[in-house]
């Protein structure tokens, strides 16, 4: 939870991890720091068990997330969290199904602890140059860029990979070292030079040899926790290697129960409403959108839908609410289209269920081409028909 870098980017003077080490001891020991309970950190109003309180750094830093004051955190889970930060667990793993708010977890907890981070989302297009670094050509001489990865291991800063299930599985052995939680690690694409004495790799400015910054954490997002999985509604995503998986300290992150989520919902519409200076939605428009996500995630839950419905669906609802002035086409256009076909018939149900009225479907999807096509063959026929008479 710093906002210095590391000091071995600026000197030469280390000869040993221990002396690196030290360094950023020091370094740390510099930075003026207040001591907040966590509870009241995180907006709890009970402390959290073993947690007591935390050292957060003072000052302004470019890369501390932006905070929402109406993010609502899961007191049991921020707690485990924290215990395993301060506990020296490096890498960690939140898993849950899409939209529960696992990179905003990361990013929030960031922002009340003012520790900067740096983030990368994951793809089928992501290497191990993408996380460690490559060689480059600048100004006619070859030189080494650190990858965002290392870059944070070697800075202190926190690394959040999002999406990593979509990487493939071989990218993510190849920092295991790093997951592990080593306190040195080689970077493979530097290269050595033959004449360098072995001795002073460490002394080496920016260079390949890395000794852990004791800020460092990884975080890493996942729709599946890496397994395989036959979930069609995750397309593009790859599981990851065993091995990988077990270097990770795994937190599952679920949705919100209903009272949270009407928290939030209503906390982020009203933040909407005043920005674009729109009426703000009665706390009974809320409650049903709030139920309305709750219904559907039941049925999803008795597989009788093939999706879920996230706390991102119906907050974009909320908003085209606001926007739109009217409740059915804010729905066709934030959830309704969206929805696989047989998951329509679903929502048409349920949305009779909680609004007790039927949804009107805009011309779009009221009518079908067939319906349309008969209805003008039908007319045509007709207009012929009396012209003929």
């Amino acid at each position: 939870m710093t906002n210095v870098t590391n000091a071995v980017t600026n000197t030469v003077a280390a000869r040993t991890v221990a002396d690196i080490e030290a360094m950023h001891r020091e370094s740390l020991a510099s930075q003026p720091v207040k001591m907040v309970m966590a509870h009241e950190l995180f907006g709890f109003s009970e402390e959290l068990k073993g947690v007591g309180q935390l050292p957060v750094f003072v000052g302004d830093h470019p890369l501390v997330p932006k905070g929402n004051d109406d993010h609502v955190f899961n007191k049991s889970l921020v707690r485990r969290i924290l215990l395993s930060m301060k506990g020296g667990d490096t890498s960690f793993m939140l898993v849950g199904d899409k939209g529960t708010g696992k990179s905003s977890l990361v990013t929030q907890m960031h922002n009340r602890l003012n520790k900067p981070m740096i983030a990368i989302t994951g793809s089928n297009g992501i290497d191990d140059t993408h996380l460690l670094g490559c060689k480059t050509i600048k100004g006619g001489d070859v030189e080494e860029f650190d990858g965002v990865l290392s870059y944070a291991y070697r800075t202190g800063l926190t690394c959040l990979i999002d999406e990593i299930c979509t990487l493939r599985p071989g990218v993510m052995v190849g920092v295991n070292d790093i997951l592990q939680g080593d306190g040195v690690i080689n970077l493979k694409h530097h290269g050595i030079d033959p004449t360098l004495n072995p001795r002073d790799l460490l002394n080496v400015d920016g260079g390949m040899t890395i000794v852990k910054h004791p800020m460092f954490r990884l975080f890493a997002t996942d729709n599946t926790g890496g397994k395989q999985q036959s979930d069609a509604r995750f397309a593009g995503v790859n599981a990851q290697n065993a091995a990988v998986r077990s270097r990770m300290t795994s937190f599952k992150v679920g949705f919100m129960t209903p009272e949270e989520e009407m928290k939030a919902l209503k906390g982020a519409a009203d933040a909407y409403a005043a920005k674009r200076e729109l009426t703000p939605m009665d706390d009974m428009f809320i409650h049903q959108l709030v139920e309305f996500a709750f219904r559907f995630r039941k049925a999803f839950a008795m597989e009788e839908a093939c999706d879920n419905i996230s706390f991102r669906e119906i907050q974009r609802w909320a908003y085209k609410w606001m926007m739109y002035g009217d409740t059915d086409e804010s729905f066709v256009d934030s959830i309704y289209t969206n929805l696989e076909e047989t998951d329509r018939v679903l929502a048409i149900e349920l949305f009779k269920s909680t609004f007790s009225r039927d949804l009107i479907l805009p011309e779009e999807h009221a009518y079908s081409v067939t319906s349309i096509a008969d209805d003008f063959i039908t007319k045509s026929v007709a207009a012929s028909k009396a012209a003929a008479a």
